[in-house]
């Protein structure tokens, strides 16, 4: 048996195309003996994830879901694929199966490719949200800067509009911030993370991407361990 790791996107809407994104953007991780992946919406989820109360609302959702898919022999593991981790850590009181969160593993992803992150968001903003997590896990003193692009997540289908303001975003926070490495706070970005290091010159992070490679490591670690 394989098993399944659930890639879950917190937010209820649709039309953003986001939770197919992630789908394709975890299709090399496809093969004999790896683990299924199941990129799932959370029906039950707020619609749309934007602020504080959003991430606030979207944690009993994700906790739902990790407490009935837990109990299944074929579960692998969990990435909540919101970037305020919303539930991550109650939801590792909940099983001894790997739990994910995106923003915790973009930004240590993010500080293995550079001294200083930049953090790009969907939003417009500051980044109040990113920065919060930064501070909880301890490295908000690395983090160079942040840039929002002020698109509503359902204009990320329009990838000329996308690519020409991340470009812009990650050359401000190159030269303006220094920023070493950029990381995308936020889930559905990955087919941007080429042009964007092909235009800036600097190394970026996916953090959906990051995360499973996480639960995909430590699963397959597992696996073999109990083998030896």
């Amino acid at each position: 048996m394989n098993g399944v790791i659930h890639v879950i996107n917190a937010s209820s809407r649709t039309d953003t195309g986001i939770t197919e994104d992630i789908a394709l953007s975890l299709a090399w991780a496809t093969g004999e003996g790896l683990p299924r992946v199941n990129c799932v919406t959370l029906e039950d989820g707020p619609h749309g994830i934007s602020t504080a109360r959003d991430s606030d609302d979207a944690a009993p959702a994700i906790l739902r879901f990790i407490e009935r898919e837990a109990k299944n022999a074929e579960t692998a593991g969990f990435v909540v694929a919101c970037f305020s981790d919303p539930g991550v850590f109650a939801a590792r009181g909940l099983t001894s199966k790997p739990v994910a969160g995106i923003g915790e593993a973009g930004f240590f992803a993010a500080l293995s490719m550079g001294e200083t992150i930049g953090t790009i968001g969907v939003a417009a903003g500051k980044g109040a949200k990113s920065m919060r997590l930064a501070r909880h896990i301890g490295v908000g003193q690395r983090v160079a800067g942040h840039r929002g692009l002020g698109l509503d997540y359902g204009q990320l289908q329009d990838p000329a509009l996308v690519t020409a303001r991340l470009i812009e975003a990650g050359q401000s926070l190159r030269d303006e911030n220094g920023a070493e490495s950029l990381l995308f706070a936020g889930a559905g970005l990955a087919r941007y993370v080429a042009p964007l290091e092909q235009a800036v010159g600097l190394p970026v992070i996916d953090p959906t991407q990051a995360a499973f490679a996480i639960v995909l490591g430590q699963v397959m670690q597992q696996r073999y361990a109990h083998r030896g």
